[in-house]
């Protein structure tokens, strides 16, 4: 019973470990996209593009970003390297 519970064991300690490594992932995609949208906002701005307008072309980008379809996909892209 000992070789069992130590593969559990090892497992689990893996299974940790991939956690934490999506978790990070995902975490380091997010900020990358705060600052992409924030850029878009910044520069629109100082394109002479109107506040709200700017301020809704970097909500566009966040919204398809971290849509369903968007951060979810690239994070399970990713793990697939």
């Amino acid at each position: 019973m000992s070789d069992t519970s130590g593969f559990e064991e090892l497992v689990a300690g893996l299974q940790s470990e991939m956690d934490q490594a999506v978790i990070e992932r995902r975490g380091t995609a997010a900020l990358m996209r705060v600052r992409i949208a924030g850029a878009l906002y910044v520069e629109a701005l100082a394109a002479g593009v109107p506040h709200a307008l700017a301020q809704d072309m970097a909500q566009d980008y966040w919204v398809g970003e971290t849509s369903a379809g968007g951060l979810t996909a690239q994070v399970s892209d990713d793990a697939e390297e």
